[in-house]
Formats: structure tokens, C-alpha cells, sequence
């Protein structure tokens, strides 16, 4: 099936476009669901041509030539970020080694996906730090397929004797569709798609229509559909439609969950059922010839390599142009394909091991490379403490004041007390989560107030459910003053300012109304995002665009509430001379780390920073009691939020006095 190779290398082509953040391929990530149907195609081929030879599945012979063809180049990746980490990545910055052992592991282990999920690793997060291996938790899904699937169908065999083939075309039918139902289901108002991105059960279907295909065409070899003509037209037309979702679909939107994702691996079976045959056709031709089939082959070590190299390289040539730098980039990862694919790959698969040291050579190789991982990832300790926030200068960070104009902050109804707390509701995203616990120390420090979080990631007011949940959790907390800030709404403030505008003005009216009793609505200066491994200066700065129409927009919602609702510019608090900054500087002139490794959200310095800087606005207008001193180096720094994932907040300041680069 030589067209198959060609496929293959279209998918790939579809990722690597995807994952470049070239504008036309926002739906490259369908490449993968190409992957999937032929991965299911093909093995259910294999394994049903072996049982309809020998009349049985070997499970050891099946297992032992997945390991053969999968592992060898995996293991490779793996002990060549073992290799960069113990070299360069700490010096660098890129890879952080906590992160290196827990998800090089889950990698190891094909389990990646659900370690991922686990540790909220979120495939379209707007903001984080990407894993150079987070694109493994597509090769787990398909490992725990090869699993599980030759399992069941020998115990069809068993159970159904010769009409097994139609006994297991009927429960992969009665699979996918529930795999498929499983999709809608979890994905359903989740204000992130990843758990049903990433989920074995809700992307199993995908496998399983391959799975379906090849059992319908087990034993017919030389299959003739009756109207090849039209058969040959239904494939291409599949291949016009794929290509168009790869090219204009973004997100993905909500309905790729209730049966786009469905649609798209029943347009890849057409595909591969048209292309398949001996009869080519015009479109198997063309998908057959020699570049393509050659990318093909090398497509599993093109989908290993190129994820680590752009996350690892891409940032030391951000300054490039766009096509300089993805062509380089596109290149190196051909490059190491290819020489995997010829050196370790092939000989493997062709008996290079042999006898003993065929036996031998798979333990021992993936304790080496486990040994590489743990070796190599030894973590850098996490930050245990804040840098003091310097002194008498307005916001923690000198440079609040000016950003807006004497900001005013309304003032309390009543004055709060140590047997009577000021009741504050903290609401928005990680960003505001992660910060929380900084402010929540500070403005507890005081005696007189107690804070509720409810901030979490990907929280925003298009994206969660805060009409039905807010009338619940305002009852249980009876707040009487909100305070928070989020990103995840940046693309909709630029987008539709006077939309969005609309939007926020109803939320803050729900907070406002009688039945709630909120007081006031506290709304904080979305802080500046850092350039991120991942982001181009052009994406950067369209973020920027977007966070200083978000900002507007809450700074006019203020100006129109001015008896009850303050925006407050404190965004500055995590800036040095107006200007994005990893490190901050304390009271004691040392350097602190303020923001994670994903230089966007803050480590117990940056929160310090942001807390003061409120508190220098709010503190007066609301009569609080001055903080308790040495309060920004309390318990609170040791929160798990400020480990999450392990190693986000290195203690890697510069030295004494000395700025950062």
C-alpha cells in the first residue's frame, strides 16, 4: 500500500505546520487524527492477515515488533534531552530538568497523556511552558491500543470461533461510538477541551474507525468496489475536505468535540480505503511517488524530533525571520529524522540484535535511558522565599504611579474588624491563582481581613459558567469585596472591546446586585507577559495588543462605576524600568526570581510585588491596619502552586547586585 506512505507524510506535514504556528495551518493538529485512523487501519490488517494464516494472534510476536519499531528512536529522544539537560539546559534556561524526569518517565512509560492531564498540561493552554515532550501523549494513546486491542480480539476469536471477524467488526462499532459519546461527555462546558484531547477513551474512536475498516476489508486483499470511479472521487474529495479543516479550523471549536473530530477520521477512512486498493487511481499515484513516500517513512522520527527541537531551539532565534527560522528549524528536524530513521530505526527492524542480545538489549537499554532521565533531571531547588518588597516606593515596584492617574478606590461601608473581617472573594485565572497567595498573606497579615480564592486556570467570563455558579458561591462566602484579574478574555477584549465591554459590565452588575450584597468590585491590571519559549516576537506582541485592550476595557468599566468598581494599574509592580522582567529586585538589593519558567505567571516574589502594590491602594482607602512585618516570608511560600509543574520556580537569581541580563 504505497499511498499509505504518502498519507503519513501529509499528516505530518499538517503537525509540523501546526505546531510552527503558520497561520494557515491552525487545524494542523488533524494530522494526528490521520495518524490514529491509520495506526488502527493497519495494525487490525496485520493482525487480522496473521490470524487468518495461522488461525491465532501472537501476542508475545505482536508485542515484540511494536517494541522493535517504537521504542529504539524514543529511547534515543530520551537520552538526548538527558544529554542537553545535563549540558545546557539549565544554563539555558530551556528545559527545566523536574520537568524533563517526570515527563520523560510518562513518556517511557507510554503514559504520558494522562500524566499530563494530571499535572495540567493543557495542549491549547494560551500561556505555559511547553514540554519538549508533550507531543508524546499521542504515541501513548496508540501504545495503550496495541495493547489492549490484540487483547480483545483474541478473546473474540476464543468466544466467536469463524465468525470472529464479524463479532469484532460489530464491538469496534459498539467501542467507537461509545468512545465517541465519551468525548462529548467530558468535553461538554469544560472551559479547557484538553481532557477530551488528550483522554485514551474520548480518542480511541479514531482507532477504531481504522480498526473497523480493515476488518471489513480482512480477506479481500484485492477488493473491487463496484463503482471504483466512485470510490477513487469519494477519497479525493475526503482529502479536499481534510485539507481545508487543517487549513481554516482553529481551536479547536467546541462541535470538533460533538462529532467533528468523528467526521474527520470517517473522511480518513474513505481516504485510506480509496488509496489502498491495487487500483490506485490518479490520487494513489500522486500520493506514491518517491518524496512523498520517503517522508512518510521517516514520519514517526519527523513526529519525535521536531516538537523537542522547536521548543529548544526556537528560543535562541527568536530574532530571526519567520521563514529563516522555520526553515531551519524544518530542516534540522529532516535531518535527525533521517539519520534515526537509517541508523537506529531500520537496522533494529532488520535484525541488527539477534539472539542473547536481542533478549538483553530492550531491559537494558530502557534502564540506561531511565538511569539518563533521572541523572540528568536532578531539579533545581524550588524557591523557598520572596525577596522583601522594596520599600516606599508606591506598588512594591516604583513604577504603579503614573501608569493611571491617582487611581481612587472606593471606600467600605463599615470598618472591618478582627472579630468582624472585611469578607474578599479573589476570582480569575492562574495568574491571578498563583498570585493569590501572596495577597491573601498580606491583606490576612492585617488582622482585619479574610480572603476566599476561587481563581483557577483557564477561568475567564467566556469561558466559564460563572451566571449559575456565582449565586451559589457568593451565598457561601458572602463576599463583600471581588478582587481579580484574567487573560484567558485578552482575544475577545481586542476582538469586540465594546462587546466584551458589555460583558463584563453584566458580570459586575450580577456581583453588584441587591441579592448579592458585594460591596465593591476590585479589577487588577493584567501584568505583561514574558517571551516565552513557543512565542515569536509576533505573536508576543499580539498578546500585548490584546492585554492592554483587556486593561482598558476593565479601567473603563471603573471609570463608569467610580462608587463601586476600581481598576488598579499594578501591573508595573512586575516590571524593572517599565520593562518585562524574570528577576526582581527586594528590599536587600538581591535578585529574586518573580515569574516562572513560563515567564508569565509569578513565583512568591512576583506575588509579593503585586500584593503590596495593592495593598498600597486599597490599605488607606479602606482604613486596614498596616501589615504584619516579615509577611512576605511567611509559610505562604511554600504553597505546591508555586511547584506546579515541579520546578517552575528555580532559585537561579543572579548574583548579589548584579542586574540580569
Amino acid at each position: 500500500m504505497p499511498a499509505l506512505d504518502g498519507l503519513r507524510a501529509l499528516a505530518i506535514g499538517a503537525v509540523l505546520a501546526y505546531h510552527l504556528g503558520i497561520g494557515w495551518a491552525g487545524g494542523g493538529y488533524l494530522g494526528v487524527d490521520l495518524f490514529f485512523v491509520l495506526s488502527g487501519f493497519l495494525i487490525t490488517t496485520l493482525l487480522a492477515a496473521e490470524a487468518g494464516v495461522e488461525g491465532r494472534i501472537s501476542l508475545r510476536g505482536f508485542w515484540s515488533r511494536r517494541a522493535r519499531r517504537l521504542l529504539p528512536a524514543l529511547l534515543v529522544v530520551l537520552v538526548a534531552l538527558s544529554v542537553y539537560a545535563a549540558l545546557a539546559g539549565r544554563a539555558g534556561g530551556a528545559l527545566n530538568p523536574a520537568l524533563l524526569r517526570n515527563d520523560g518517565l510518562a513518556a517511557l512509560a507510554y503514559f504520558a497523556n494522562w500524566h499530563f492531564l494530571a499535572v495540567h498540561q493543557s495542549y491549547f493552554a494560551q500561556f505555559s511552558a511547553p514540554s519538549p515532550l508533550e507531543h508524546t501523549w499521542s504515541l501513548a494513546i496508540e501504545e495503550q491500543f496495541y495493547i489492549v486491542w490484540p487483547l480483545l480480539l483474541a478473546g473474540v476469536m476464543a468466544v466467536a470461533g469463524r465468525s470472529w471477524r464479524r463479532a469484532a467488526l460489530g464491538l469496534t462499532v459498539l467501542l467507537a461510538w461509545w468512545s465517541v459519546g465519551s468525548m462529548a461527555l467530558v468535553s461538554h462546558g469544560a472551559a479547557d477541551p484538553s481532557r477530551a484531547y488528550f483522554g485514551t477513551d474520548s480518542r480511541a474512536f479514531e482507532l477504531l474507525v481504522g480498526a473497523a475498516l480493515a476488518l471489513v476489508l480482512a480477506n479481500r486483499p484485492r477488493w473491487q468496489p463496484r463503482r471504483p470511479a466512485a470510490l477513487r472521487s469519494a477519497g479525493a474529495g475526503s482529502l479536499l475536505l481534510l485539507g481545508a479543516g487543517w487549513s481554516l479550523l482553529s481551536g479547536p471549536p467546541a462541535w470538533m468535540f460533538r462529532g467533528g473530530f468523528l467526521a474527520a477520521a470517517l473522511l480518513a477512512a474513505v481516504l485510506i480505503a480509496s488509496v489502498s486498493r491495487p487500483d490506485l487511481g490518479p490520487l494513489g499515484r500522486l500520493l506514491s511517488l518517491g518524496l512523498l513516500r520517503w517522508v512518510g517513512r521517516i514520519s514517526y522520527g519527523l513526529y519525535l524530533w521536531h516538537w523537542p527541537l522547536f521548543v529548544l531551539v526556537r528560543p535562541h532565534i527568536r530574532s530571526w525571520p519567520a521563514p529563516a527560522s522555520d526553515g531551519m528549524l524544518v530542516a534540522a528536524t529532516f535531518a535527525v529524522a533521517a539519520a534515526s530513521y537509517h541508523l537506529v530505526e531500520m537496522p533494529i527492524r532488520r535484525g541488527a540484535l539477534s539472539g542473547w542480545r536481542r533478549l538483553v538489549a530492550l531491559p537494558a537499554a530502557i534502564g540506561a535511558t531511565t538511569a539518563a532521565v533521572l541523572v540528568a533531571s536532578v531539579p533545581v531547588a524550588p524557591a523557598v522565599a520572596a525577596a522583601p518588597p522594596s520599600p516606599g516606593l508606591p506598588g512594591a515596584g516604583g513604577v504603579v504611579a503614573g501608569r493611571v492617574a491617582s487611581p481612587v478606590t472606593f471606600g467600605l461601608p463599615r470598618l472591618p474588624t478582627s472579630a468582624d473581617p472585611l469578607r474578599v472573594l479573589v476570582i480569575g485565572d492562574s495568574v491571578m491563582d498563583d498570585a493569590e497567595p501572596g495577597l491573601a498573606a498580606l491583606l490576612q497579615s492585617t488582622g482585619v481581613v479574610r480572603v476566599t480564592n476561587t481563581a483557577a486556570p483557564w477561568w475567564g467570563l467566556t469561558q466559564s459558567r460563572w451566571q449559575t455558579d456565582w449565586p451559589a458561591l457568593i451565598a457561601r462566602v458572602r463576599p463583600e469585596i471581588v478582587i481579580g484579574t484574567w487573560g484567558w478574555d485578552l482575544a475577545q477584549a481586542r476582538a469586540d472591546p465594546a462587546s466584551y465591554g458589555q460583558l463584563l459590565d453584566r458580570a459586575v452588575s450580577v456581583l453588584r446586585s441587591p441579592r448579592n450584597g458585594v460591596d465593591g468590585v476590585v479589577l487588577l491590571q493584567y501584568p505583561r507577559i514574558g517571551p516565552h519559549p513557543g512565542f515569536d516576537a509576533a505573536t508576543l506582541a499580539g498578546e500585548e495588543t490584546a492585554r492592554q485592550a483587556w486593561n482598558s476595557v476593565a479601567a473603563a468599566e471603573a471609570a463608569a462605576r467610580p462608587g463601586d468598581v476600581s481598576f488598579l494599574p499594578v501591573a508595573g509592580a512586575l516590571e524593572a524600568h517599565g520593562r518585562y522582567s524574570t528577576w526582581l529586585p527586594g528590599a536587600d538589593g538581591r535578585w529574586s526570581r518573580a515569574r516562572m519558567i513560563d515567564d508569565v505567571h509569578p513565583c512568591p516574589t512576583g506575588a509579593a510585588r503585586l500584593a503590596s502594590a495593592v495593598e498600597s491602594l486599597v490599605g488607606p482607602a479602606w482604613h486596614l491596619p498596616a501589615p504584619a512585618e516579615g509577611w512576605w516570608k511567611g509559610p505562604w511560600v511554600h504553597d505546591p502552586r508555586y511547584n506546579d509543574p515541579p520546578g517552575s520556580c528555580p532559585d537561579d537569581h543572579p548574583p548579589l547586585g548584579t542586574p540580569p541580563a
